[in-house]
C-alpha cells in the first residue's frame, strides 16, 4: 500500500493537480489514463527510487530534494527538453530571459526546476511517509523492477515528447545538462547533517507556509511578463526565504507539503474554468481526491507515529 501511494501519487500531482493536461483541451479519458500509467512508471518510479536511495543511505530532506532538482533537470533538459526547445507546445518558453551562451530562458528553467522539486517529487513523498514512515521499503527486486519502470518511462516520455515536438538540443546543451545532472547526484550524498527532531509548535503555521510560499511563488511568476531578472530574482527570494524560515521553525514535512499541494489544487482549478465546464468537474475530482488524502494524513499524524522530519 505504501508503495502504491506514491508511485499514484507523484504522477497524480506532477501532471494532473495543476492542470497541464488541458494545454492542448481536455483530452478524451482513454488518453488520460494511457498518460497517466505513463506518468506512473516514470514519475512514480522516480519518486520511490528517489526516497528508497536516500533513506537507504541514512539521508535526509537535504539529499531527497536535491535529487529531486537532479530529476528535473534529466526530465527537462534531456527527456522532454522543454529548457532548450524555444517553441515547446507552441509556446514561446525561453525568449522572455533568454540566456543565449546556454539556450535557456531564466524565469523558466528556476520555474519548472522548482516544480518538480517541490510539487513532483518532494509533497508525494512528505504525504506517503507521514502515512507510512522513514524506513526503506523495497527489496532487490523491488528495486530492480522500479528502475527498470524508469528507464522504460524516461524512453518513453521522450519518444512520445518527440513525436509531437521533433525538437533534439544541441549536443553540448545535453551533454552539460548531464553533467549538471550527474554533479547533482553525487553532491546529494554529501548532505550528513544529523537528524534533527521537530521544533514543537503548531502545524498551521507550517502549513500557512507552504501555502503562503508556494501561492506566492505561482502568483509572482504568472504575474510579470516583463523585467525577466526581476522576476528570477523575486522567486529567488521567495525560496532563499522559505528555506530560511524552514531551517529556523523546524517544522514537519507533511503541514508543508499539504500547503504547497493545496497551492496545485487552486491552480489546477483556475486552469480548469478557463478550460469549460467538463475540465471544471474533472478537476474538481481531482481536488476532492487530494483533500480527502490530507484529510487521511492529518488524522495519521494525530496518531504516535513516526513524521518525517525536515533536517
Amino acid at each position: 500500500m505504501r508503495i502504491l501511494t506514491l508511485v499514484l501519487f507523484a504522477p497524480f500531482t506532477a501532471e494532473f493537480l495543476l492542470g497541464d493536461q488541458y494545454l492542448a483541451g481536455p483530452p478524451e479519458l482513454g488518453q488520460q489514463l494511457g498518460m497517466f500509467a505513463l506518468y506512473v512508471a516514470f514519475y512514480g518510479a522516480a519518486a520511490l527510487l528517489i526516497r528508497e536511495a536516500a533513506r537507504r543511505a541514512g539521508r535526509g530532506w537535504p539529499t531527497i530534494l536535491t535529487l529531486a532538482l537532479a530529476f528535473g533537470v534529466f526530465e527537462e533538459g534531456l527527456l522532454t527538453q522543454t529548457l532548450f526547445n524555444p517553441h515547446y507546445l507552441g509556446l514561446d518558453l525561453l525568449s522572455f530571459g533568454h540566456v543565449p551562451g546556454l539556450g535557456i530562458g531564466g524565469p523558466w528553467t528556476l520555474y519548472v526546476l522548482t516544480l518538480h522539486v517541490v510539487w513532483s517529487i518532494g509533497a508525494p513523498i512528505a504525504v506517503a511517509e507521514t502515512l507510512f514512515g522513514r524506513e526503506p521499503w523495497l527489496k532487490k527486486v523491488g528495486l530492480s523492477l522500479w528502475s527498470v519502470s524508469l528507464v522504460v518511462g524516461a524512453i518513453a516520455t521522450f519518444a512520445i515528447t518527440y513525436s509531437f515536438a521533433p525538437f533534439v538540443a544541441h549536443p553540448a546543451q545535453l551533454a552539460g545538462a548531464a553533467l549538471v545532472v550527474a554533479a547533482l547526484a553525487v553532491a546529494a550524498f554529501r548532505f550528513r547533517a544529523p537528524a534533527r527532531t521537530s521544533a514543537p509548535g503548531h502545524p498551521w503555521v507550517a502549513f500557512a507556509l507552504g501555502l503562503g510560499a508556494s501561492s506566492a511563488f505561482q502568483l509572482v511568476f504568472r504575474s510579470m511578463d516583463s523585467l525577466p531578472w526581476l522576476l528570477v530574482g523575486l522567486l529567488l527570494v521567495i525560496e532563499v526565504a522559505t528555506v530560511f524560515a524552514v531551517t529556523r521553525l523546524r517544522p514537519p514535512a507533511f503541514p508543508l507539503a499539504a500547503g504547497a499541494l493545496i497551492t496545485y489544487c487552486w491552480l489546477g482549478l483556475k486552469t480548469a474554468i478557463e478550460a469549460g465546464t467538463t475540465a471544471v468537474f474533472e478537476q474538481s475530482a481531482l481536488v476532492l481526491v487530494t483533500v480527502a488524502l490530507l484529510v487521511v494524513t492529518v488524522r495519521r499524524v494525530r496518531t504516535p507515529v513516526s513524521v518525517p522530519k525536515v533536517h
